[in-house]
């Protein structure tokens, strides 16, 4: 065993950990304190489903987590003893392979549980029959919910990025480079998340019944957890450039183990950490709340 595969173990069961037991157990507890603190006779507003619907659901993301789990230690085990040579990069090291293909089976739940968020939302927006609105009459704009260091941090990065690797790979511009394919990569998935954050931000309110002061909050920690994904996107894309000029293949997969964690980190975790329930107007579901 190299060092560099070491290396990649450490990192690996931190990936294992975070993502598919500590993540996830936040949330089940987040989802249990609602239910239990919130229930659907006193905040009906809350629940457009029937009451099967979220008891099958919390069931299957709780047992889904628990299966991702076992599997995170069996493909540990699998690397350690069991994965023979042909597996591993030119150099002799552990394949990025393994922990993408563990990090994107473990992003998945998550992903379902937000897609399955807007689909609650739009049938709440179905379901709300009040006659009463109330808007925010002053205009949102973007430094209103993040600090402008942030925004240029997160612009001037991505540019380094960019002249970083054409530097480094002699400023060559050919379509089937790897410098060009990464800018475009870089680039095009900047501007999604670039345009995903103006939707959010002067897009139509998906809930129909939050409270304005809980949507602005809202606001603010998903653009920030965007921005910082922007920024740790180039990042990781300087250590692949570094990785394309100077052989570094032996990093590849500890680096993107540690991706990974990174991007839960400060993703979910830090809306875990800055999202407190008390903090959160549920009295607008009640039945009988005025809309807000």
């Amino acid at each position: 065993m190299t060092w560099s595969s070491m290396l990649f173990y450490i990192i690996f069961a931190g990936q294992i950990f975070l993502m598919s037991y500590y993540i996830p157990r936040q949330l089940l507890r987040r989802m249990d304190c609602i239910h239990k603190k919130y229930p659907r006779s006193e905040y009906p507003k809350l629940y457009p489903k029937s009451k099967e619907y979220y008891t099958i659901a919390h069931w299957l993301f709780k047992n889904v987590y628990r299966g991702i789990l076992v599997l995170g230690v069996i493909i540990f085990i699998l690397l350690m003893t069991v994965v023979d040579h042909s597996t591993f990069a030119d150099d002799g090291f552990i394949s990025e392979f393994w922990p993408m293909l563990y990090g994107l089976i473990q992003f998945a739940p998550l992903l379902i549980l937000e897609f399955s968020g807007y689909s609650q939302f739009k049938l709440m927006r179905q379901l709300n029959t009040s006659k009463t609105r109330k808007a925010e009459l002053r205009p949102r704009r973007l430094f209103d919910f993040i600090s402008p260091w942030l925004f240029w941090a997160a612009v001037l990065i991505l540019l380094a990025e960019i002249v970083f690797d054409f530097y480094i790979h002699g400023f060559v511009v050919e379509w089937n480079h790897d410098t060009v394919q990464r800018t475009i990569v870089i680039t095009v998935t900047n501007l999604f998340i670039w345009a995903v954050g103006a939707w959010n931000l002067y897009g139509l309110k998906q809930d129909p019944h939050q409270a304005m002061e809980d949507r602005n909050r809202q606001m603010k920690l998903q653009l920030t957890t965007m921005f910082y994904a922007s920024i740790l996107l180039s990042l990781f894309m300087m250590t692949q450039a570094a990785d394309s000029a100077f052989d570094l293949d032996f990093l590849d997969a500890p680096l993107l183990s540690l991706y990974f964690q990174i991007i839960a980190y400060f993703s979910v975790g830090y809306l875990i950490r800055n999202v407190r329930l008390e903090d959160i107007n549920f009295d607008v579901y009640k039945a009988d709340a005025p809309m807000t």
